[in-house]
């Protein structure tokens, strides 16, 4: 058999076994059955009786489990399933497949700085010490750091060092948290990009732009409803990579006067046209848009024949899943009606 052959039918499995797990997800059923439940020992027990999270809660006294040690599990497991696709026919070479890495990287130092500012170390509690072999610095050692100078020397031979440097504040002071988020989350997202065009992936790229977009749209629609924020902070705050829709676009929703205004002209992009067409209220632009996102990832999985593609799409669709599990189990956590959990998740 030659290399092309090979390497052909190895991507041909890769993406099969992609399609194999998805049709193991939570249907409607599954999610009004979740609803039902009166406790988190409940959502596990059913849990446990379904196809994708029976080897997870195997062993697990269901009757017993607390709601951190659940969510925990459901979220290692998702860290556990995405390494082992990467894995799958070595198909791990290109640097695509190192996104959750990277992003649980930054999530993790964004978390750290949250921490230093407030002067608490609680962040060791939900350090996801699983993936200390695959990150760039030892986790270990960031449950210990307390200071500033202590996470730059961390993070030293890491690409994170530069970045944060420059935000080193005098005398121990407050470190500017969005600054460094900002850059943190900026530096992500274009080396997705980069990795999305080395593969010569325009879907892929497609969806990384689609991502960033609905990031900013979000963000933006938050200032302005919740701290009346001027153009000028929301803009400054916003990742400055524009896809889908220009940068004038982007500038006129920054200058919206209030919420209703920033929906209206929502209302005249490509986004807000989407949602139109799919029935959704631009009341709540979050839903909205989180929901077209959805509609994209499973239009483009369904017809995957590349594993990059299939990979990332599954991936997110399956990290979608996993959010609202969490979100039911904390809507059960506080009594919401049934009516109110529905509103939080995103399915068919």
């Amino acid at each position: 058999m030659r290399a092309e052959e090979l390497y052909s039918g190895n991507m041909a499995a890769t993406v099969a076994k992609m399609h194999a797990l998805y049709g193991h997800r939570l249907k409607t059923e599954d999610y009004n059955q979740l609803m039902s439940c009166s406790a988190v020992t409940d959502v596990a027990g059913y849990l446990k009786r379904t196809r994708a999270y029976s080897k997870p809660l195997e062993g697990i006294d269901t009757t017993l489990i607390h709601r951190g040690y659940l969510e925990d599990l459901l979220r290692r497991n998702y860290f556990e399933n995405y390494f082992s696709l990467a894995r799958f026919e070595k198909v791990a070479d290109d640097e695509i497949y190192n996104y959750l890495t990277i992003k649980t990287e930054i999530d993790e130092i964004l978390i750290c700085i949250t921490h230093i500012n407030a002067g608490t170390d609680d962040h060791i509690k939900t350090l996801p010490i699983y993936m200390n072999r695959y990150t760039c610095f030892d986790l270990n050692h960031l449950a210990h750091v307390r200071s500033f100078e202590a996470l730059l020397e961390l993070l030293r031979k890491t690409p994170y060092y530069e970045m944060l440097a420059k935000y080193k504040p005098v005398d121990g002071g407050y470190i500017n948290y969005r600054a460094c988020e900002l850059t943190l989350r900026t530096y992500y997202f274009r080396r997705l990009l980069a990795a999305a065009e080395d593969l010569h992936d325009d879907e892929l790229a497609d969806h990384i732009c689609t991502l960033i977009d609905i990031i900013n749209i979000v963000n933006a629609f938050r200032m302005k409803k919740h701290y009346h924020a001027p153009p000028e902070t929301v803009k400054a705050a916003m990742i400055p990579i524009y896809n889908f829709l220009p940068e004038k676009k982007f500038n006129a929703l920054y200058e919206a006067d209030d919420p209703d205004e920033f929906t209206a002209l929502l209302s005249k992009t490509i986004y807000g046209r989407e949602a139109i067409k799919e029935g959704l209220s631009l009341e709540s632009p979050e839903s909205a848009m989180r929901y077209i996102r959805y509609k994209r990832l499973r239009r483009s999985f369904s017809m995957a024949t590349t594993p990059p593609l299939c990979f990332f799409t599954y991936n997110h669709l399956k990290n979608i899943e996993l959010d609202n599990i969490i979100r039911i189990i904390e809507g059960i956590r506080y009594q919401l009606p049934v009516t109110e959990i529905v509103k939080l998740l995103i399915t068919d």
